[in-house]
């Protein structure tokens, strides 16, 4: 067991003892046994003293837990080193990180798998995003050009429909006198100069109007066509970067994320199966 040499007073007595991964000291000796009493030292605490080598479990020290009656004779209580130089206690060696490289491996796995899933969702909701303003565009375009044709039909219908009628009326007449003749050439060439009227305006609208619609709603269908394979290919690149990121994390990250990752999986999933 281990114990100071004999030729130093008790006072000269230094004591450490190793607390976590520090040591506390210097003690007297008094203090050091007192906190043996107290617990505060416990039989596996490492100690070290002057004139020792190293650190020792405290259990090895004589006489340290015994009754407080027999300390006063005890060596390694009233003992001294040969020499009356202060040393120092050897550092205590910090604890072993256990598997610190998987554990950076793991968090830089993380951190590709998070940059992954934020990359891939990015480009496709980027390139879903393109998609639907350039059919709201098309589609705005058409609807715009069928308003205003369905518009104009309504109201050339509803101005030479009257006008057709009173022709087929005066018409019926197998007899019909000379006034009604007359009225009958009046009617149709009130009809004929109407048609002429709404066919040239119909030529109007569609040099002004209709075409300028038509020919738009082709270019930015055009366009979209043109761009639509690599808009396809970046979305199929981004949602295999969010499944592969959403993988790693799944089979890397924490167990009390596990639920989240499934359902975030299941979203994309089905969003990519619907599209």
């Amino acid at each position: 067991m281990p114990s100071p040499s004999s030729s130093s007073t008790q006072s000269e007595l230094r004591w450490y003892y190793a607390v976590d991964d520090a040591h506390v000291g210097p003690v007297s000796a008094t203090k050091f046994w007192q906190l043996a009493e107290e617990g505060v030292i416990k039989g596996e605490t490492l100690v070290w003293c002057t004139g020792y080598t190293d650190w020792v479990p405290a259990r090895t020290i004589d006489g340290l837990f015994r009754s407080r009656l027999g300390r006063s004779s005890d060596s390694s209580f009233s003992g001294s080193s040969s020499s009356s130089t202060q040393l120092q206690p050897t550092p205590m060696k910090p604890p072993v990180v256990e598997t610190p490289e998987v554990e950076n491996d793991t968090t830089l796995l993380m951190q590709i798998a998070k940059s992954g899933i934020l990359l891939g969702l990015l480009c496709v909701v980027f390139t879903r995003g393109c998609d639907q303003i350039d059919q709201a565009r098309v589609e705005g375009l058409a609807a715009e050009r069928s308003i205003s044709e369905q518009e104009f039909e309504q109201r050339e219908q509803s101005e030479l429909r009257p006008l057709q009628d009173k022709v087929t009326e005066l018409s019926a007449p197998n007899y019909v006198t000379a006034e009604d003749k007359k009225s009958l050439q009046e009617a149709v060439e009130v009809l004929k100069t109407s048609k002429v009227l709404f066919a040239t305006e119909r030529e109007q609208l569609e040099k002004e109007e209709w075409g300028p619609l038509r020919a738009e709603e082709k270019r930015v269908a055009s366009e979209k066509q043109s761009v639509q394979m690599f808009r396809k290919i970046a979305s199929l690149l981004g949602t295999t970067l969010t499944l592969l990121g959403l993988g790693v994390a799944l089979f890397y990250g924490p167990s009390d994320q596990q639920l989240g990752i499934w359902i975030v999986l299941g979203v994309v999933i089905a969003a990519a199966y619907l599209a």
